[in-house]
């Protein structure tokens, strides 16, 4: 996308709604209250895998204030209603029909005239089970035999976009994608050394601000639904396959998000509000708690292992990638997630010979899906790491041998794409001299050791992708922008307000977002994977073009100009060689008895990996990012401070530089937590930690001292890169790689708890260690 800089593009203005949000006039869907409506609350199973025998409601419907339940009866065959939807394969049921599959899976809802009534209600709702054995681990999953979790037939879900190849692996592999490049049993002979390694990260929770809530009811034949979710349209498509209606009868509305960080990406409770409206003809409200919250979907838990052959002058030759994905009990987005993480698991490193088997596994956990960094995460960890591990055993500097092996513009990833717009030793080199610009100073202590380690990645962005926007321009010259993009605290309603604002040459407080509703703003597949200002961009600026050649072309005839000749300047058309000759807006609009200007604009991009080979196009473009980290380690307690932190993003063009940086610093944070304490910890399939007094986030006294970014630009030609994600994934290995620069001890288990890091300092005291 191709901005010219004759306005706000390229400013750091104000967030459009900063007002609202700092008096707390901003809506949510949680502050939604509508006339006679019920309050719905969930009656969670306390099994992690069985069958259900019997579902007593009795006790229940006693409860005074109690309207109705649902239970799987309301989804019996008679009802013609299928119970089962899912956004790439429809195995996950609105509730429970014969079994339960993990802790907290819905198995009845009750509705009731207040809150406190319906949890009353379902804390007294008595089923019996028939237990069955669970599976937690992958590789308790994938043993033969192992318990079943889903004993049907995969069924492809009909992707509203993005086609994801549903094969059938048996077991309880949920999907699997392969990635093959040159010959890696030949690449690996040949290498001087070759290392394997394998590295874990756990689930962790999104923990946005505001829990999964939504509203629901129905106006005739009509359903109506108030979500906080980032996918209005592939909430519409789920719940117009799931109560057989035509999608315009379905009608999704979604204000500012409280953040979402991908966990509410696609359909979750919305189809247990639609199910229960439709039974009893009221609205139905669904607010869920905290441990609720942390239960419905979650990060996905990865053991990846990485055989990676090199020369002894550290070039690598061959990499094999085996990846585990614990999908946890539905599969939610898992196939399209361990394509995305399988793809990236090579790394942005020139290696000739590449082989990736990359797998989501269904167990008794709750579901993984979408999270930040989408599976690249996970695979950065890894193969940063590694990285390093490689360096220090060659008696290598781990900067150097990363830029001895990174990929260039014009080359080919292993996929077999040629990237572009792609400098990632500019980005490394950046986040690396910014820490490297003081010199390391120990402290006193010598209990206290301080160390510095780096890393650096590229992300896929979701390819192929489709977003269209409508650009109103009023008769007053005002101007309506209509996208489903959703706001969630990312900014993107100041960020597309900021381009449609300078293309047609008014200010910005001339411009109105309308909030996605797909009865009124037009499509959009998502807002994730750092897409928005790119795509949806590329959309508004066709919108706005649009606009503006059919206001030119109304300008002409008053002007008594041809339409080239013409320009558009602070709110007027004018003729570009005699300014004074000019209409305003207003006047073109009324003049010509027009009264307003619609123009459309839709942005597609092309690509798609095959499931076999991973060969074709990962990505419309590759995001860049690297990282820089300084670390103190107190050996006597394990406990690690980072001290520095520097982000380093390819951003190709910025159109707000403040919010682009709050972004990537809120990356860093957001991976400071992943790397040091955040997991979500299980017993026999139950939640521990489902608060926030024992699920601990980062918290002010966390900050390091220095958070510092840079965001690069184009030297030439530029074009908008997503920067949503593209610092988080560096954070986890950059900051063991300098624990490992400071102690030298080898982390390869995330977070990097300082009881970890006390067993890892015993490890390296032992004999045989120093020995090695």
């Amino acid at each position: 996308m191709t901005i010219q800089q004759t306005g706000v593009v390229g400013r750091p203005v104000a967030m459009v709604d900063a007002d609202v949000r700092v008096t707390g006039k901003i809506d949510y869907v949680i502050n939604l209250d509508v006339p006679d409506m019920c309050h719905a609350a969930v009656h969670r199973s306390d099994r992690p895998h069985a069958l259900i025998r019997n579902i007593d409601l009795s006790a229940a419907l006693t409860v005074a204030g109690v309207v109705g339940v649902l239970t799987r009866a309301d989804f019996a065959p008679h009802t013609g209603v299928d119970p089962y939807y899912g956004s790439v394969i429809r195995d996950q049921p609105v509730v429970a029909i014969d079994k339960v599959r993990y802790v907290g899976e819905p198995v009845a809802v009750v509705a009731a005239s207040t809150e406190e009534a319906a949890r009353e209600a379902a804390a007294l709702i008595k089923v019996e089970y028939e237990d069955l054995d669970p599976v937690y681990d992958v590789d308790e999953a994938l043993a033969d035999p192992a318990p079943l979790l889903h004993d049907r037939d995969a069924r492809p879900a009909g992707s509203f976009v993005t086609v994801i190849p549903v094969r059938s692996h048996g077991g309880n592999v949920c999907n699997r994608f392969a990635l093959r490049h040159g010959d890696v049993e030949r690449g690996l002979a040949e290498a001087d050394h070759v290392f394997e390694d394998v590295f874990t990260s756990p689930a962790v929770a999104h923990v946005a601000m505001e829990p999964h809530v939504a509203v629901a009811w129905t106006e005739g034949d009509r359903l109506v639904v108030w979500s906080s979710t980032q996918t209005p349209y592939a909430v519409q498509h789920e719940l117009a396959g799931l109560f057989d209606l035509p999608h315009a009868k379905v009608q999704v509305k979604v204000p500012s998000l409280g953040g979402g960080y991908g966990g509410k990406v696609y359909a979750k409770i919305e189809p247990i509000v639609a199910a229960l409206t439709r039974k009893l003809g009221r609205p139905v409200k669904l607010t869920l708690s905290r441990a609720e919250d942390m239960i419905s979907l979650t990060k996905h838990a990865v053991r990846i292992t990485l055989t990676t052959g090199v020369t002894s002058d550290g070039r690598l030759v061959a990499r094999r990638v085996r990846a585990l994905y614990n999908a946890g009990a539905y599969a939610d987005i898992s196939p399209r997630l361990i394509t995305n993480g399988g793809a990236a698991t090579p790394g942005p490193y020139r290696t000739p010979n590449v082989e990736v088997e990359s797998y989501a596994v269904y167990t008794n956990l709750p579901p993984a899906g979408a999270f930040r960094g989408f599976g690249v995460t996970q695979a950065a960890w890894a193969y940063e790491r590694q990285l390093d591990m490689i360096a220090g055993r060659l008696g290598l500097d781990p900067i150097e041998l990363r830029l001895r092996n990174l990929l260039r513009e014009g080359e080919q990833y292993p996929t077999g794409e040629t990237l572009h717009d792609f400098d990632l030793v500019r980005v490394l080199s950046e986040a690396t001299a910014a820490i490297g610009a003081v010199p390391l100073d120990q402290p006193a202590d010598p209990r206290r050791r301080r160390g510095r380690g780096c890393a650096v990645i590229m992300k896929a962005t979701v390819t192929p992708t489709t977003s269209t926007a409508w650009v109103k321009m009023e008769r007053d010259g005002s101007i309506d922008v209509l996208t489903s993009t959703v706001e969630m605290g990312q900014g993107s309603r100041t960020v597309l307000a900021q381009i449609a604002a300078d293309a047609l040459a008014v200010d910005l407080d001339h411009v109105r977002m309308v909030d996605p509703d797909t009865d009124v703003t037009p499509f959009d597949q998502s807002t994730t994977s750092s897409r928005s200002t790119y795509s949806m961009g590329h959309a508004v600026e066709l919108a706005v073009a649009d606009v503006r050649g059919k206001l030119l072309h109304l300008a002409a005839e008053l002007l008594e100009s041809p339409a080239d000749a013409l320009e558009l300047h602070a709110g007027t058309v004018r003729v570009r060689d005699r300014p004074e000759v000019a209409v305003s807006y207003r006047d073109a609009l009324t003049r010509t008895l027009t009264g307003s200007v619609l123009g459309s604009g839709s942005y597609v991009t092309k690509g798609g990996l095959d499931p076999e080979t991973g060969q074709g196009i990962g990505s419309v473009h590759w995001h860049q990012g690297a990282g820089a980290a300084e670390v103190e380690v107190d050996r006597e307690t394990g406990k690690i401070t980072v001290l520095r932190y520097h982000s380093a993003v390819y951003a190709g063009r910025v159109i707000n530089p403040a919010t682009a940086r709050l972004q990537v610093q809120g990356s860093a944070m957001f991976g400071l937590g992943q790397a040091l304490f955040e997991e979500l910890k299980y017993d026999d399939g139950r939640l521990l930690n489902a608060n926030l007094d024992d699920y601990r986030i980062p918290a002010f006294g966390d900050v390091p001292g220095e958070l510092t970014a840079t965001l690069l630009e184009a030297e030439t030609d530029p074009e908008v890169h997503g920067i949503g994600e593209t610092a988080l994934p560096p954070v986890i290995p950059a900051i063991a790689n300098a624990v490992r620069d400071a102690v030298g001890v080898e982390l390869t288990d995330a977070p990097f708890t300082a009881e970890r890091v006390l067993e890892a300092l015993d490890r390296l005291e032992e004999p045989h260690v120093r020995a090695h």
